[in-house]
Parts: C-alpha cells; structure tokens; sequence
C-alpha cells in the first residue's frame, strides 16, 4: 500500500494502521517487552523519516517489518566464543525431557489393568479403597496389581527397588 495513493491523508494514516501488526512482530523478534516497544518505534522513525523526504515506498508493510526485522539483526548482541560464554542460568532441561519419555514409553508398555490403576493412584491420587469400588475388584487386587505395576516400572526405567524411584531419574535431584 503506498502513500501515495492517498495523497491528501499523508503516511501517518497508513502507518498508524501497521503498528498492531509491527508490535507483534517486534515481541517475536526480541522478548523483552521494552525492547520490542523501543525496536518497532526505531521502524516506525526510520521509514516515516523515508517516506518525509519523498522517497516512494512501493509496499508500506513489507518494507516496514522488513526495517523492523533488519533493526533487530543488529541489536542482537555478538557470538561469544562458548569457551567464554557465561555458564547457563538455568539448569538444562534435557536430562528432564529424557526421563519423562523414558517413563512415558515404560507406561505405555504396561498392561492395561496395571495401567489403568496406576494412573487413578499416581494422577488422580485416588486411594486403594476408592479404586477398588470404581473398578469393582477386591482391594487385595488393587493393591497387588499396583505393586505389579510399579515393579515393572521401576525394572524397565532401571531404577531401584527400594528408594524414591523419580529422584532416581534426574541426576543430582535430591529426593524430596
């Protein structure tokens, strides 16, 4: 859309319009929400800066995200060689990831009637009693096949017999 299609209303009308779409774009582009403000009121100067001095703009929005997109590229902070670069804040969360997949797949190897108790128990925090009766099998049962069922657990994520078996999982987790 070029402004100068509309002669009489100037940019400002036209531009005003793109600033909701150029908000979104600038917090995609950097998360901190004052750097985005302060990223899509740079563009928003650059090009009106552009369009003040005659220049055409072909296409307003395009050539707007594109100078807000190019604005970004250069705030990024430089590389940082990763033998100098900081140690990470916050502790990686692929050892975590792992051993929910492993316990995931652990599951869905169980048999259903194993299964389906532990998840009432682990998820729902139903007691012994209360499975028994939605179930409609004798506690002795219910209890049985949850020992059973996290036996099998345990032996297929390599985890312990006795002790906190979710601790187990996560190395350096103190168990709570």
């Amino acid at each position: 859309m070029s402004h100068s299609r509309h002669p009489e209303r100037g940019p400002a009308p036209a531009l005003e319009a793109l600033i909701p779409e150029l908000r979104r774009l600038t917090r995609r582009l950097v998360r901190d929400p004052a750097a985005a403000e302060d990223l899509a009121q740079e563009a928003l100067l650059r090009v009106w800066s552009r369009m003040a001095t005659g220049d055409g703009i072909e296409e307003l929005k395009p050539y707007l995200m594109t100078a807000a997109r190019n604005l970004a590229r250069r705030m990024r902070p430089p590389s940082v060689a990763l033998a100098e670069a900081p140690e990470p804040s916050a502790p990686p969360e692929a050892p975590r990831r792992i051993a929910l997949r492993e316990v995931a797949a652990a599951l869905a190897r169980l048999p259903d009637a194993e299964l389906r108790l532990i998840l009432r128990h682990a998820t729902a925090g139903e007691s012994y009693a209360d499975i028994a009766v939605a179930e409609a099998l004798p506690i002795g049962t219910v209890m049985s096949r949850l020992a059973r069922g996290r036996a099998r657990l345990r032996a297929d994520c390599g985890l312990p017999e006795r002790g906190p078996a979710a601790a187990a999982l996560l190395p350096g987790e103190d168990a709570a």
